[in-house]
């Protein structure tokens, strides 16, 4: 049993220190390199904010543009049949701040269909797309204006945990930014968030594949990243907290499944090989590990059950910690051990669901292919 633990480990400490730690510091590498020559222009960025009945969530945005100190050309604000008052609270920046609300006609409806209205209602060289729920630091766009001009940037989207469940759904997408991070430092990343992502309006035209994907109801970033390395064009990732855009957990165990589930839906549809193959191994590499911990447990060998646990907990502190120091989320990076201990329950609730369960989003079920 022992010699299966020490090559357990050693296959482990490996993969995931390749994949993460040494990805890591890979990637902080090159965005030192994404400082330099011709900036971007705040007058060439339109930022494209599509919502519906965020009433109860829209405050966070609203008050980050009023504390702005640089603005970019405009905040176009996309109303996609809302039926709350959403509309009346954005009113309210209309004369004081760069800010215009448009709406969806009859027949146009979803995330995809109500950006694709708005860039067709604005001219820019670029466009920046928001969630309707972030915020964001007063010097955003000054830090924005820093980055050198590049065909794509994806740029961190952080989930901040108010109580002490949250921070479990924190980790969960924190864990997979940290491992997005680390790939793309080692060849490619392999998500994108709608919620923070900037692309030249050009390269949008010239690849997008809307007629492809146009049904599914969500993970326009994610195709458009897909649309964008079919095409071999450039994709910059920085991860650094002064581009960030902070949003909130889910407020529900609910909310945590059917975002997940929207997720793996949209994941599943983007036959991305190297995605599924990482999954894929982290998929063998958890359940193996749960196999030795339960054969330990079952035999009565508590000692080597304990040195497996306190092991793998070491490990992945050690791996994930400069990821967590990087995005200042380390207390959310003390909540590993919870975490991985709920883990296999979790994924057995989702491969569950997945196969029945049709989650909702903004009041209209969500579909796929």
């Amino acid at each position: 049993m022992a010699t299966i633990i020490i090559f357990y480990f050693l296959i482990y400490t490996v993969l995931i220190g390749i994949l993460v730690l040494v990805g890591f510091f890979l990637q902080v590498k090159k965005e030192e390199n994404y400082h330099v020559e011709k900036s971007f222009n705040l007058e060439d960025i339109v930022v494209l904010v599509p919502f519906r009945n965020e009433e109860q969530r829209i405050d966070v945005l609203l008050e980050s543009i009023k504390k702005l100190t640089t603005f970019p050309k405009l905040f176009l604000f996309i109303d996609d049949h809302s039926t709350d008052n959403a509309v009346q609270k954005i009113e309210a920046l209309l004369t004081d701040f760069p800010v215009e609300i448009i709406s969806t006609p009859e027949g146009i409806q979803g995330k995809k269909m109500a950006l694709r209205f708005g860039m067709s209602q604005c001219s820019s060289k670029y466009l920046l797309t928001f969630d309707a729920d972030v915020e964001f630091s007063s010097t955003y766009f000054e830090e924005l204006a820093t980055l050198q001009e590049s065909p794509m940037y994806l740029q961190p989207a952080i989930m901040k945990a108010k109580t002490f469940w949250e921070h479990l759904y924190e980790i969960d997408l924190a864990l997979i930014n940290a491992v997005n991070v680390g790939m793309a430092g080692l060849k490619r990343p392999l998500m994108a968030s709608g919620a923070n992502l900037l692309y030249e309006r050009s390269v949008f035209d010239e690849v997008d594949s809307i007629e492809e994907h146009g049904k599914v109801a969500s993970g326009d970033d994610m195709y458009l990243l897909k649309d964008y390395r079919d095409n071999e064009k450039e994709v910059r990732l920085v991860s650094t907290t002064n581009h960030a855009i902070i949003t909130e957990t889910p407020q529900s165990f609910r909310e945590f499944i059917d975002q997940r589930l929207r997720w793996l839906g949209k994941t599943s549809d983007l036959k991305d090989h190297l995605s599924t193959g990482l999954a894929i191994l982290q998929s063998l590499l958890t359940f193996l590990f749960f196999a030795l911990l339960v054969y330990s447990i079952a035999q009565g060998d508590w000692e080597d059950a304990m040195i497996l646990f306190s092991s793998k907990m070491l490990i992945d502190f050690v791996v994930f910690f400069p990821y967590f120091k990087r995005i200042k989320r380390l207390s959310t990076w003390l909540f590993i051990p919870l975490y991985e201990l709920l883990f296999p329950f979790y994924t057995l609730i989702i491969l569950t669901l997945m196969f029945w369960y049709k989650p909702k989003w903004k009041g209209r079920v969500i579909s796929h292919k």
